[in-house]
């Protein structure tokens, strides 16, 4: 369907707006209780063998404990059929030293040369070389493609994963990255989760490269190492040609580069409520950029797919509402993104329009949650959401919604958000998707700014 199609359709008026929720009524209040009290039990040890750090707010994901045991228990029987591969191969190589060497095949005779004229004698007649015809000009190679001026008119594709983690997933992710051709990387917050700015750093330079332009906004598992964070990717951001920031780096921070403008925010993590609330407004107020996005690490229960509780408030959502900036954040291991919102906080949050297809500009934006980064992943609670009217995909652990049909239950994987900016050289034209590591394409959707 063509977009003029699917704005005709989004045209259409709004579903009726629901009533605000009551948080205070008794079976509300609950139902939200019985569903965090569940979730809410410490692991054990062996629950995490990567030795993450843990708290309440990020245990490992009750529905796959069954299924980590058992892909760890098949990745050890495919070390044993490794391993007697290997020594198959060595007896081979040893029977092959045991026999004979193959005899070595006769030298040919070489060519006689031919008989060098003498100099002096001259050319034998007609033996005078004739003139070789000057070759014919070819079709000139075509110019290859040229530069993109700033990113400003040119397509630009950003790829946005958080909770990180370390070894083998969030490789995996960064190697996504890397070939979907993504022009950069905004990080919303949760690195290793180990505290170690080297290694996290390392991981990531070894498949994108130490000049590959990676952008981060702190979160809750970053805090103890911040400084050592915050100062390596500070140097980095300052060896990208054309980008520029401002401010307190991935705290209270504004960047542009290839025409594109973020806010990078510590909201809820760093720093206080109103500081940060104040800093989104007036930067976003600063700037003129066709493409602006809002991003920190926490969330509001709403806004995700888990129980995690409300920590931002809404005025930094309002403030990015009104400037029509799209929201992007982590913290809960899931993927969620809603359709138009243009009433954030409001009991539907003025939820509009189709599902796959999504408008931006003053007063309209969305939210979305990217936090399949390679930490882990989390279920959805339907207990808590079993309401909500704003969805337009959901993407869990046991839960999968894409752009507003429920889709056969997933066999969850690890992966990242992508946007593409100025889609077709048209500055009002962007599309998204979410891809997994193993190239399952989650979400798909358009994007018109208004």
């Amino acid at each position: 369907m063509t977009i003029p199609a699917l704005l005709a359709l989004a045209c259409d008026a709004p579903e009726a707006a629901k009533e605000p929720i009551d948080d205070s009524s008794d079976e509300h209040t609950r139902a939200v209780a019985i569903s965090r009290a569940a979730a809410v039990s410490a692991p054990s040890v062996d629950s995490n063998p990567e030795g993450y750090e843990i708290d309440e707010d990020d245990f490992p994901p009750r529905s796959l404990s069954a299924a980590s045991h058992s892909k760890s228990k098949d990745d050890d029987d495919d070390d044993d059929k490794d391993k007697d591969k290997d020594k198959d191969k060595d007896k081979d190589e040893d029977e092959d030293k045991d026999k004979d060497p193959e005899p070595e095949p006769e030298p040919r005779p070489e060519p006689r040369p031919e008989p060098v004229p003498d100099p002096e004698q001259g050319p034998k007649p007609g033996s005078e070389p004739k003139p070789e015809p000057e070759p014919k000009p070819g079709p000139e190679p075509e110019p290859g493609p040229k530069p993109d001026p700033g990113g400003e008119k040119g397509e630009v594709l950003v790829a946005l994963a958080g909770d990180m983690g370390s070894g083998s997933k969030p490789t995996a992710v960064y190697k996504l990255i890397l070939a979907e051709k993504a022009d950069f990387l905004i990080i919303p917050g949760d690195f290793d989760y180990k505290h170690n700015p080297k290694t996290f750093k390392q991981e990531i330079d070894d498949v994108l490269g130490a000049e590959y332009p990676v952008f981060l906004a702190i979160g809750n598992h970053d805090t103890k190492k911040w400084k050592e964070y915050q100062a390596d990717f500070k140097a980095r951001v300052e060896k990208v040609p054309g980008a520029v920031c401002t401010g307190d780096l991935g705290v209270e921070s504004a960047c542009t580069y290839r025409g594109i403008h973020f806010v990078l925010s510590g909201i809820g993590t760093k720093g206080s409520k109103g500081a940060q609330e104040q800093y989104l407004a007036d930067a976003l107020a600063a700037d003129s950029s066709p493409w602006s996005l809002c991003v920190w690490h926490k969330n509001q229960t709403d806004f995700q797919a888990g129980d995690k509780p409300s920590d931002i408030g809404w005025t930094a959502f309002q403030h990015c509402q009104k400037d029509g900036s799209i929201v992007v954040m982590a913290h809960e291991h899931s993927y969620a993104r809603t359709k138009t919102l243009t009433a954030i906080g409001s009991g539907d949050h003025g939820a509009t329009g189709l599902p796959e297809l999504l408008e931006v500009g003053p007063g309209s934006t969305f939210s979305v949650v990217t936090g399949l980064g390679g930490k882990s992943i989390r279920a959805w609670e339907e207990g808590v959401h079993k309401d909500d009217t704003w969805w337009g995909s959901l993407y869990t652990s046991d839960y999968w919604r894409k752009n507003g049909v429920e889709m056969k239950k997933p066999s969850a994987d690890t992966g990242a958000l992508f946007i593409r900016f100025n889609v077709g050289g048209d500055p009002s034209a962007a599309e998204g998707y979410f891809k997994t590591v193993d190239g399952d394409m989650i979400d798909e959707f358009d994007i018109v700014r208004k």
